[in-house]
């Protein structure tokens, strides 16, 4: 993890992540959301080159349940997709599907104060960013395409 703080007051946090390690940990820490509130839009293929099914069915999903934080999904409609969309309610999410002119191919998860751009599966990294304003705005962001998905 390389951490880039620009001199001035008030400006956010942003820290770069590069390994597999990294990214779980960038992961594990959006189960202590303060909100009890994750946002997550964007490409899964990215993350499911990272993520196994044994961290993310083994450990995130139910760490996620037990503290009793909720994700709302937007993502791209694929028939892998609307199987998981099928599992929401067990699972203490909700899903809904993106346009077609929306998909991308990397992926934004938000919670509390943090915005962390995940980058494509062949690029991968990771930037994440402290600042509620920032945070803020993504969020009004995510929500208006939630309502409109």
């Amino acid at each position: 993890m390389e951490t880039t703080q620009i001199s001035g007051k008030n400006l956010p946090k942003i820290e770069t992540y590069e390994t597999n390690e990294e990214f779980k940990t960038l992961a594990t820490q959006s189960l202590e959301s303060k909100e009890k509130a994750i946002y997550y839009m964007g490409s899964v293929e990215n993350l499911a080159a990272v993520f196994d099914e044994e961290y993310d069915r083994g450990y995130y999903i139910p760490t996620r349940m037990e503290r009793n934080v909720f994700l709302k999904m937007l993502i791209p409609e694929t028939p892998a997709m609307i199987e998981y969309q099928g599992r929401d309610s067990e699972e203490h999410r909700e899903t809904r599907f993106l346009k077609e002119e929306l998909k991308m191919d990397n992926s934004i998860m938000l919670y509390d104060d943090k915005v962390i751009f995940f980058s494509d599966s062949e690029e991968k990294y990771a930037l994440s960013m402290t600042s509620d304003s920032i945070a803020g705005s993504m969020k009004k962001i995510f929500n208006k395409m939630w309502q409109t998905s």
